[in-house]
């Protein structure tokens, strides 16, 4: 009896011991962050069991060679975790406004903070709470109407434009045409195939659709193929859409839409250093390769035959408030679209 008491004690006193190392494990958040992108890097840490995204890796660098610039604005070194709180996140954001950042970037860069504080928190190197405060704000207000899509109308006036004369913006226009026609971002529809088309049969009659599993979140979707323009462009293509970089395609895709007419005025507002701004821009100079992925989501929605539960299926979107910031109607579209729906439902 005495030596089971021994034996029960001295694992509780093991588990005490450790358990109190834990506790007390208080790191350098820099320190850290390097560890943990090199862990990513060599894929002794894993996402879900799988290996980080290349892009994914990319963003935590940024933390990596933004954080020692911001300690040195804020006259401070080697912060640790126990350090960081909600004065240290106003200083930050102090520390994007000077630099005159816009405000997607600042946010992105709070939002992978949080990221790093909340997974040293589960590993025990952090007791720091304070990233999941309501006042550790990591998305920027919604500004309905700085971001663009392109209506049917002038997806179809890029279609019929005709670049026999020019194969690279024919190349291109293609591309970003598929992402118009499938919902999907540049990495998945930049480098879709015929291999990807199924045929489904519904009452007798069949259809087309796109299995694909999305390469940034590992999701599978299963979207119906629309629009006849994305086959015609497998097509014409042998099969296979050329191959594009992401950055040819954003400079190159301003240009084919100004050529097709795309010029419309658009307000933007912006903030940029702490204060807001509003510039007119040509509805060409905003359109980008995300703009193709904006563009199906936004028409699909105005169209109102499908529900946004409908919609999230093919892009992927895991919850309500992503797939609402894809939305681009601007105040006057939002206010058409209530009274179509209330008279509709009359």
């Amino acid at each position: 009896m005495i030596r089971i008491f021994k034996k029960i004690l001295g694992m509780n006193f093991e588990l005490t011991i450790a358990r109190r190392k834990k506790e007390n494990r208080d790191e350098v958040f820099i320190s850290y962050l390097k560890a943990k992108i090199a862990g990513m890097e060599n894929c002794t840490l894993l996402n879900k069991g799988k290996k980080y995204a290349y892009n994914s890796i990319c963003n935590y660098k940024k933390i990596l060679r933004v954080w020692p610039e911001f300690e040195r604005f804020a006259d401070t070194a080697d912060l640790k975790f126990s350090q960081i709180g909600l004065d240290t996140y106003a200083g930050f954001m102090e520390y994007c406004d000077r630099c005159n950042y816009a405000e997607s970037t600042k946010y992105q860069y709070v939002a992978l903070i949080k990221s790093i504080m909340n997974s040293a928190l589960e590993e025990g190197v952090s007791s720091t709470v304070v990233q999941n405060s309501r006042n550790f704000v990591t998305h920027r207000p919604s500004i309905i109407y700085k971001k663009v899509y392109l209506t049917r109308d002038e997806i179809g006036a890029l279609a019929e434009l005709d670049l026999r004369h020019s194969p690279q913006l024919m190349k291109v226009r293609d591309v970003f045409l598929a992402g118009c026609y499938c919902g999907q971002r540049f990495s998945d529809y930049s480098c879709i195939s015929a291999e990807d088309i199924e045929t489904v049969s519904i009452g007798g009659r069949e259809y087309r659709t796109l299995r694909r599993i999305q390469k940034k979140t590992g999701k599978m979707v299963v979207i119906p193929i629309l629009d006849d323009g994305l086959t015609e462009i497998i097509d014409r293509w042998g099969g296979s859409l050329p191959k594009v970089s992401i950055s040819f395609l954003n400079t190159s895709i301003k240009t084919i839409c100004m050529m097709a007419g795309i010029d419309s005025s658009v307000t933007v507002w912006s903030c940029r250093g702490g204060t807001r701004v509003r510039t007119v821009h040509h509805k060409y100079e905003l359109v980008s390769s995300h703009t193709a992925r904006r563009s199906y989501i936004t028409n699909l929605y105005l169209d109102g035959r499908l529900s946004t539960e409908q919609i999230r299926s093919i892009s992927g979107h895991t919850s309500e408030e992503s797939f609402r910031r894809y939305l681009c109607q601007n105040l006057d579209e939002e206010a058409r679209e209530i009274i179509r729906r209330y008279v509709s439902a009359s």
